[in-house]
């Protein structure tokens, strides 16, 4: 896993980038003048951006080597963050922010792609945690040090360090992640054939409303919902999201592990479901104080980081010749979520309380919750006979 972890470094500026504005928000809001639900358009233009640049970008790039996409989405992305930075306005920000998200999208997949090519089958699902354990990373130490940093010197420090932190991910991948080959290149037709199989499309709709839920109503607000319930002051902030990513980190850790023991995709998928729709349902009563909203902040940390990885998982063994293309198609899902629900959750503060959204999230939680349990499992599909199955998650010269 050693030639995996500066991947997850990519990832994890990924998601420092995309969750620290949860927690610049109302200091951006000050800056430009405007609302608070206003200023939420930044997280929607960069989700959205995201979701609809995964499955496009992908098929402009696919002749490209994996490791140099990776490292030319990072690129940009940097100038991107800088430019954000830079932003005089708030339309300005909206737009470099869509540019950030469209090479974010074409980074996450890269780099999953990348990983399963330098392990063998068995490892995949650790490979996978390995990953995803960038995204936690980024909420342990990334998130609570760059709103620290908005709080005490401006939000426009807090992005200048995310550059600071992409330049690393460059040149450590640079340096020590092998290069693999280009991923076959079907076309976009192809790309959105798979959607035809209903246990394909019927995980995608399971993490677009995952996404407008956990993603999009509560994390995006998390800082006004904290505030609301518990009376969390924004310095105090810091210290709840270090509490969530590293029980994040931790349930990313367990869930890859126990994946690749033989645990059950699907129960492990339904189990976190319902345990983040009860957590986000109690939000406004179970963190009535600070302590109360640490103890629920640890369990809502732990919860989420099991949701993404078993459908991975189970999207690889259904589709296992078309791995990338899953694997771009649930981020464009779960980030097209993240941008409806920001959106939406913006609307709902506008003329209800931060309980609303919590009572929302819980209750499109829910119906994701019913959507997994009706699907089925899925199996990869057997190989004919004399025939060898065209997988792009096959190892290439994998170590043992």
């Amino acid at each position: 896993m050693k030639r995996i972890a500066p991947l997850a470094l990519g990832m994890f500026a990924i998601g420092l980038d995309a969750f620290i504005l949860s927690g610049l928000l109302p200091g951006m809001a000050d800056s430009f003048d405007v609302s608070l639900a206003a200023v939420a358009q930044v997280v929607t233009g960069f989700t959205f951006a995201f979701a609809i640049s995964a499955p496009l970008l992908a098929v402009a790039t696919a002749k490209v080597g994996r490791k140099k996409l990776a490292l030319y989405a990072l690129a940009i992305f940097a100038i991107a963050n800088a430019a954000s930075a830079l932003a005089p306005s708030l339309w300005v920000m909206v737009l470099v922010r869509v540019l950030a998200g469209a090479v974010g999208g074409v980074y996450s997949p890269a780099a999953v792609g990348t990983a399963v090519q330098l392990v063998p089958p068995a490892q995949q699902g650790r490979a996978l945690g390995t990953i995803m354990s960038g995204l936690s990373v980024s909420t342990i130490l990334g998130v609570p040090v760059g709103v620290l940093v908005g709080t005490q010197v401006g939000w426009r420090a807090a992005l200048w360090v995310v550059v600071g932190v992409i330049i690393v991910a460059i040149i450590t991948i640079a340096a020590l992640v092998p290069s693999v080959g280009a991923a076959p290149t079907p076309g976009l037709k192809d790309r959105f054939a798979v959607l035809t199989d209903g246990r394909v499309l019927g995980r995608m709709f399971v993490m677009f409303l995952y996404g407008v839920a956990q993603m999009g109503l509560v994390y995006t607000f998390l800082p006004s919902i904290l505030k609301d319930s518990a009376g969390v002051s924004t310095k105090s902030l810091p210290v709840y999201l270090l509490i969530a990513g590293v029980t994040s980190f931790v349930g990313n850790a367990l869930a890859g592990a126990r994946l690749d023991k033989g645990t059950s995709p699907k129960f492990m998928l339904g189990t976190a479901l319902a345990a983040v729709a009860v957590i986000i349902a109690v939000f406004p009563y179970g963190a009535f104080n600070a302590v109360a909203a640490g103890v629920v902040i640890l369990f809502y940390g732990f919860a989420v980081a099991h949701v993404q990885l078993p459908l991975q998982y189970q999207l690889m063994r259904i589709v296992p010749q078309h791995t990338s293309i899953v694997v771009s198609l649930l981020n464009s899902a779960l980030y097209l979520g993240t941008a409806v629900g920001a959106a939406i959750g913006g609307a709902v503060l506008a003329g209800a309380s931060t309980t609303a959204l919590t009572w929302i999230g819980a209750a499109v939680v829910t119906v994701a919750l019913l959507i997994s349990l009706a699907i089925k499992q899925g199996e990869a599909p057997q190989a004919v006979p004399g025939t060898a199955p065209a997988n792009d998650a096959q190892p290439q010269g994998a170590a043992s």
